[in-house]
């Protein structure tokens, strides 16, 4: 859902994953402006930041923070009340990915439990992050604090029905991966790659890693996306490795 297998430029769950965020995004702004506050919404991704990047470049939030590049939380806070202030409304939203890092810091992880696959389990960055942006906002607003709506969306954005992407593709992926067992073939990993289906070894998976392109995609100094050079891009910006 994170989109960060290697190989293919689309992991299942992640459209759906996308479309939601965006859609809650833009229901709690009615929160953040009716109370002029700055809202720190949690998201997904322990290593890569597509789930933050997407929507923010949709426009669901302000400004993003990814698990590919430490962050300041200063220029955050500047950035946020710099936002907020010049919105009519007098809001602004950040997504933070769980995975992220203060600059100098480590990944937060709710407690000693492990999932499924022996990773500790990550949550809580949005918490501190909504604390140090309140504390630190009077040294960007001229003395006064500025309250923040913390909201973390979990495992909402990955239940209920797919939208359109995730109803396709699955079914494109099935009948790849029936076609490849009835011709006997086997250690493969069905792909959408350049908006095709193919199929590659399934050696890829673990010969690299899948993480945003922090200097092609992601403005350090602004905390968002770059908006510019699209044409010839995938459809899903930024997801494709070539």
């Amino acid at each position: 859902m994170d989109n960060d297998v290697p190989g293919t430029d689309y992991c299942i769950g992640f459209s759906t994953c996308v479309t939601r965020t965006i859609s809650m995004a833009n229901n709690l702004r009615t929160a953040a402006g009716s109370h002029e506050r700055i809202m720190v919404l949690e998201v997904f991704g322990r290593y890569a930041g597509f789930t933050a990047m997407l929507p923010t470049m949709a426009g669901a939030a302000n400004r993003c923070i990814i698990p590919e590049h430490p962050f300041d939380v200063n220029l955050l806070t500047e950035l946020m009340v710099e936002d907020r202030n010049e919105n009519p409304s007098k809001y602004a939203i950040v997504l933070i990915s769980e995975g992220a890092t203060f600059k100098g810091g480590e990944m937060v992880f709710e407690g000693a439990e492990k999932d499924a696959y022996g990773h500790a389990k990550l949550g809580g960055i949005g918490d501190m992050v909504s604390a140090k942006i309140k504390e630190l906002s009077p040294n960007y607003n001229k003395g006064k604090a500025l309250n923040v709506i913390n909201q973390k969306l979990g495992y909402l954005v990955r239940c209920g029905d797919p939208d359109a992407i995730d109803s396709i593709v699955p079914m494109a992926y099935g009948n790849l991966a029936l076609d490849l067992i009835l011709n006997g073939i086997d250690g493969r990993l069905v792909i959408l790659k350049n908006g095709r289906y193919d199929d590659v070894p399934i050696s890829v998976v673990t010969s690299t890693k899948k993480v945003v392109d922090v200097p092609k995609f992601y403005n350090a100094e602004r905390m968002r996306p770059f908006y510019h050079s699209f044409e010839m891009k995938p459809m899903l910006i930024m997801t494709s490795e070539g």
